[in-house]
């Protein structure tokens, strides 16, 4: 094998510069050169390239985002088209532009949607190996997934600056989180910035045992409440928060918005004061921690070798602290939270949080 590409996709985060760095790093010294596809499956249909060496990427572990760009809406197998306003399979014409390039494998970088696509790439005969990321941590092939630890970092920085002007006017805060349909990065991020209230989308919540909850702790002395939401969380009997449909995504539903109805809800039923803040992509920015780096080097390395190695057809992964290699999943089966037997749940239960249920 002479030479290799690499791309990221789907949502940015921490840590993906540091997998791109160790890919070349381990090549390079290999003697096979890397070549970088931009701005996701764009570039991989559209032919947007980049050499990547040493002397580029000597540096990039610590910035935040991806050097290579990225897109969270484009798919290879289904991509649009915008004069046919269609949706078109792309993947063998992408594979013949990557191959006279010399290309004889891929790395990719992604979440559930990405890993899916490039299955389907690998099956179309380019052998490709996958590195999971995800500031969601809900994917099973890792676990934590690349980018889980920066954003709750990210998210418990911002949830304590609440905490500040909301004692300061005794309000109630309902703070929106990311996460799609998984709890993991609520769940971590509200305990860890000491949420009263955590609702998260693994189980429906009840308005009324919130408004109460809030009612307890305003009369019991403390001057503000903090409600960590997730963006897909929901009322018992209610329906899922949807900002926007974006109709040329393979993956169409945006969330959004459920901060501000609830807040609007709980400042009716119970008369205290309620602010919504929606903590968006802050949550994806910023520099990775350095369990961020050190984890992007490790799955790089790892992915790199493989290939090298002719094992693609895989994903590697963070088990129990072990790199391990698993074959792309034929379905997307995201890793939800059993609140029933999570440790941080029970924890949080034992201390008082309240998560919506009677």
């Amino acid at each position: 094998m002479k030479k290799i590409a690499i791309m990221t996709a789907g949502g940015d985060c921490a840590g993906l510069n540091s997998a791109i760095k160790s890919v070349v790093m381990t090549a390079n010294i290999q003697g096979i050169e890397v070549l970088g596809i931009m701005d996701g499956y764009i570039g991989f249909v559209e032919g947007k390239y980049t050499n990547l060496d040493e002397e580029i990427v000597r540096s990039i572990e610590t910035k935040g985002g991806t050097m290579l760009g990225s897109s969270n809406k484009e798919c290879p197998f289904h991509y649009y088209n915008k004069k046919t306003r269609t949706f078109e399979d792309r993947v063998d014409e992408a594979i013949e532009k990557i191959r006279e390039q010399g290309v004889e494998g891929m790395i990719i970088i992604g979440g559930d949607g990405t890993l899916d696509s490039a299955r389907v790439i690998h099956e179309h005969g380019m052998p490709a190996v996958g590195i999971p990321k995800t500031i969601d941590n809900d994917m099973s092939a890792s676990e934590p997934t690349i980018g889980f630890q920066t954003a709750i970092d990210a998210a418990v920085d911002a949830i304590r600056k609440l905490i500040t002007t909301a004692y300061s006017h005794r309000r109630v805060m309902v703070v929106e989180l990311m996460g799609r349909t998984s709890g993991y990065l609520t769940l971590y991020a509200g305990f860890a910035s000491g949420a009263d209230i955590i609702l998260l989308p693994e189980q429906d919540y009840s308005l009324k045992v919130v408004c109460d909850r809030v009612d307890e702790i305003m009369k019991s002395g403390k001057r503000y409440v903090i409600i960590a939401v997730s963006e897909a969380a929901k009322e018992k009997g209610g329906e899922e928060t949807i900002a926007m449909l974006v109709k040329d995504s393979f993956e169409q539903k945006r969330y959004g918005g459920v901060s501000q109805k609830l807040a609007a809800q709980i400042e009716q039923l119970t008369g205290y004061e309620t602010r919504a803040t929606i903590l968006g992509h802050i949550q994806r920015g910023g520099e990775p921690t350095t369990s961020d780096i050190i984890l992007g080097a490790r799955l790089g390395n790892a992915a790199c070798k493989l290939l090298i190695n002719g094992e693609a057809g895989n994903i590697v992964g963070n088990r129990g602290g072990k790199i391990m290699k698993m074959p792309f999943p034929k379905e997307r089966e995201p890793r939800l939270l059993n609140m029933d037997e999570d440790d941080l749940c029970k924890t949080a239960k034992d201390m008082g949080v309240c998560f919506g249920q009677e």
